[in-house]
């Protein structure tokens, strides 16, 4: 028998796969009820409108990052980035997907305002962490880069999201290939 839990759970993870399949503009209670064999109301029941359900996905992808922050947290510099660019690339891995950041940034115009600051939200978090990654490991001489760490953040970070985007149309070394790049100009 279902738990009320479990249904949510569920609600959730499906929503979350079917946004990064196809972004949160594509995303309905009919494909969700349909896959789940639930009926709309049931969605409802827990999410009374998409814009709560979206916030709740774009929330738990970013509390998964904070998890990620702290499993890595004992980590040297190369292992930290390399265990970010690593989950990066399960997104290819998993049926062509781009990223939650990237889905929310590509169709930014057509999400709901609440879903709009979550996913800002969310990717602040991600670029903090990576610019302080970043100046940690300049100081310490792990990477080595031109100009200030942020605008290096910017760049890495922008990179890999498009380059999960044109990977669906190219391929996935597209991907592999800009992650070669960036570690050779992060290194002496």
């Amino acid at each position: 028998m279902k738990t009320r839990t479990d249904t949510k759970e569920k609600i959730v993870e499906l929503a979350r796969d079917l946004i990064l399949a196809g972004g949160y503009p594509s995303l309905s209670y009919q494909q969700i009820s349909s896959k789940l064999g639930i009926k709309n109301a049931a969605i409802h029941y827990h999410y009374p409108n998409k814009e709560d359900l979206g916030v709740e996905v774009v929330r738990r992808d970013s509390e998964k990052f904070d998890d990620f922050i702290v499993a890595v947290s004992g980590l040297g510099h190369w292992e930290k980035l390399e265990a970010f660019m690593s989950n990066y690339r399960k997104y290819l891995e998993n049926e062509n997907r781009i990223c939650m950041i990237g889905s929310t940034a590509s169709d930014y115009k057509e999400i709901p305002e609440q879903v709009q600051i979550s996913a800002s939200a969310y990717f602040t978090t991600v670029k903090e962490w990576f610019v302080a990654l970043l100046e940690s490991g300049r100081k310490e001489k792990a990477f080595y880069f031109k100009g200030e760490a942020v605008n290096k953040a910017s760049l890495i970070t922008s990179a890999m999201a498009g380059g999960l985007q044109h990977s669906r149309l190219v391929g996935n070394e597209h991907y592999d290939a800009i992650i070669t790049q960036i570690k050779l100009e992060l290194k002496e």
